[in-house]
């Protein structure tokens, strides 16, 4: 399956990759780390913590810059290659520019299966203990949720969190019941619940019922199980930012909104884009590869970078504005995540049939 040539090819463009990686993560990490330092002082958090929190980040900043460092990588790779004329030496030596480039996209193997273990398992690992250190630091606990209060929808209940403190506790929890017609049949109010056994337990419960227009009843009890299909899990999830969660970890929250007849399609956005993240890396090395054998490779290889960061720019900003075009228009977010990299697919095929 690797040739001689898939492997000199392959070394050289993926230790390119690898060092362009290394790259942007630095320049990401260090913009992150002064950014955090604004909240040294706040609680515990320290410079330290700060330090620590960037580091936990990283996982996440190199999924997102792997396609750009895939083309910029693949660019100064193959600029070496050319500058060498060892490009030159291999056409005259009977390998066709087909085989060249197929050895190039070959090495798009390895970064695919990096790419799937960081944004399957690193990236959402690191990110979750990222924001959970620092909410320790700042707030004394293990705060899961990014803001003080949280809205969600389970079955006909809406429920209002005012503080989400660890995984298994919950603090001001406001339940509102609804009927099908959505009439409100009752409030429920519990200063905590407690995550034990599979189950939830409400504590100092306070519960009003609407008997008719003119007649409210109440009780209160000391403590009482809540039925919900909330878990400590989902409750995770619904803090994160969707780009923070795994392919399966999406999947799954997808489904929840589904069967509670809420919106999905942020998440559903965000889940299609990681999947087809590898082949956004796939694409922006075919860009490459165009850049380097069709219309501009008699241009200076200071202009191709230029020209090719450019082009790694407008794919990023591509992807941000499909993304909010599905929301707003209603698309199938399937089509919002696969369009940007398919548009360049096009256009680095263009590129190099171009004559």
């Amino acid at each position: 399956m690797f040739g001689v040539l898939d492997r000199y090819l392959g070394k050289i463009i993926f230790n390119a990759i690898m060092i362009t990686v290394c790259f942007l993560v630095s320049l990401s990490g260090m913009i992150k780390f002064v950014e955090q330092l604004r909240k040294v002082g706040q609680g515990e958090y320290s410079t330290l913590g700060a330090g620590i929190f960037t580091l936990c980040s990283l996982p996440k900043d190199i999924e997102l810059l792997l396609p750009m460092a895939a083309l910029l990588g693949a660019l100064w790779g193959l600029g070496k290659l050319t500058t060498t004329s060892e490009l030159v030496v291999m056409q005259a030596s009977c390998f066709t520019r087909a085989q060249i480039a197929s050895s190039v996209m070959k090495t798009a193997i390895p970064l695919v299966l990096l790419t799937m273990a960081i944004s399957e398992w690193l990236a959402p690992l690191g990110e979750k203990m990222a924001y959970n250190y620092r909410n320790k630091m700042i707030y004394g606990g293990s705060i899961l949720s990014r803001q003080n209060m949280l809205w969600f929808k389970d079955n006909n209940d809406y429920i209002f969190i005012e503080q989400i403190v660890g995984s298994h506790k919950l603090v001001g929890i406001n339940i509102y019941h609804f009927d099908k017609a959505e009439r409100l049949l009752s409030l429920r109010y519990a200063a905590t619940a407690t995550y034990s056994n599979g189950r939830w337990k409400l504590s100092q419960v306070e519960e009003s019922y609407l008997t008719n227009d003119k007649q409210i009843t109440g009780r209160q009890t000391f403590s009482e199980e809540w039925d919900t299909n909330l878990t400590p899990d989902k409750l995770s999830i619904v803090a994160l930012e969707p780009s923070s969660l795994s392919i399966s970890g999406l999947y799954n929250y997808v489904n929840y909104l589904k069967q509670n007849k809420q919106e999905s399609k942020r998440y559903q956005l965000n889940m299609w884009s990681k999947i087809f993240l590898p082949l956004s890396i796939s694409v922006m090395m075919l860009m490459a590869l165009a850049f380097i054998f069709g219309p501009l490779h008699s241009r200076s290889m200071g202009m191709i970078v230029v020209i090719g960061i450019s082009f790694g720019f407008l794919f990023y900003v591509l992807n941000q504005i499909f993304g909010l075009l599905i929301l707003v228009y209603n698309i199938q977010p399937f089509f919002g995540a696969l369009l940007p990299s398919l548009a360049f697919m096009i256009i680095s095929i263009i590129l190099l049939n171009y004559r």
